[in-house]
């Protein structure tokens, strides 16, 4: 664990401003670390940091996941049952409306 804290530490400062590493893909997501820049606010000013980068491979957005316990609420939130359940029955909807035809 040391070796790899050593490991980030030296690319937080390496890396520039927004700049992404890919660290693994599953299926089509993707999981990247990205360089957040240092910000100005109100109450003082918060210094640059990494954070997981999670998203879809053919997207650009995705989700900043900046400390483990964002991560393992990420985790339980997308493994719980309803989520699942819902998840199936949107492919489903889709599915259906997926098909247009027109007449000849």
């Amino acid at each position: 664990m040391e070796e790899l804290v050593e490991k980030l530490s030296r690319l937080l400062g390496e890396m520039k401003d927004w700049e992404r590493r890919p660290i693994v893909k599953a299926g089509s997501v993707v999981v990247e670390l990205v360089k957040l820049p240092r910000r100005e606010l109100k109450k003082g000013v918060e210094p640059e940091k990494l954070a997981l980068h999670i998203r879809l491979e053919d997207s650009f957005k995705g989700i900043l996941v900046e400390d483990s316990r964002e991560l393992e609420d990420l985790i339980e939130a997308v493994s719980h049952e309803k989520v699942r359940e819902v998840a199936k029955a949107v492919e489903e909807v889709n599915r259906k409306r997926r098909v247009v035809e027109f007449g000849l």
